[in-house]
């Protein structure tokens, strides 16, 4: 399966819930799951390659995947910093601010009910992944200028201009939630380039 990276619209359009688990969205459960796996992703959502469903997959280390329909978080619990990725922007991290503890539930692959308490890796993943299907993106609510590391930042201030936020924003896009986000970059690339990458890969996605 083909990853949507930004600016692709579909990113900010919120997933329409699962009515029945059929054989299509088994399909596209397990199809989901072998992309994550090939990229080395440990969380990924339907909208990430192109299909409008609350369905996410996961696996973190040393786990299970788990294929995770209607997910929802019932109640969350503090704050912290963590460090995050996207592979809807790839070359990318950011530090945000996540809950300590989440409480989350779904339904698997099977239709059977599942809730728990989460924390560490597995909350994180659970907020960033239905954050996706809710039209929510990491970049959002960037912090100040100043607050970047510049000397690892070619090209970044763009990102931050509100011009250029909008042309990855759909009219109808949903209420953001307020998480701050101090970006970093793996390699010095210029986001004009970053830019015609994403373009030329939205492009191939959009063919195949």
């Amino acid at each position: 399966m083909c990853i949507r990276d930004s600016p692709d619209p579909i990113l900010r359009k919120k997933c329409k819930p699962v009515k029945l688990i059929d054989s299509s969205i088994k399909k596209l459960a397990l199809d989901m799951v072998e992309t994550m796996g090939y990229l080395g992703g440990v969380g990924l959502a339907a909208n990430q390659v192109g299909v409008l469903k609350r369905v996410v997959t996961l696996h973190l280390p040393e786990e299970d995947h788990r294929i995770l329909v209607n997910p929802e978080i019932t109640k969350s619990f503090g704050k912290r910093e963590v460090k995050e990725a996207c592979l809807s922007f790839p070359g990318y991290q950011g530090i945000v601010k996540r809950s300590m503890r989440v409480k989350a539930r779904w339904l698997d692959i099977n239709g059977s009910y599942y809730k728990l308490s989460a924390e560490d890796l597995l909350s994180q993943v659970l907020e960033h992944e239905i954050d996706h299907l809710n039209g929510i993106l990491y970049i959002d609510h960037l912090l100040a200028h100043e607050k970047l590391n510049d000397a690892n930042q070619i090209g970044l201030k763009n990102i931050l201009d509100h011009e250029k936020l909008n042309d990855i924003k759909s009219q109808n896009q949903p209420h953001i939630h307020d998480v701050d986000i101090n970006l970093i970059v793996d390699k010095a690339v210029s986001y004009t380039h970053l830019r015609a990458h994403e373009t030329l890969r939205y492009l191939v996605c959009r063919l195949v």
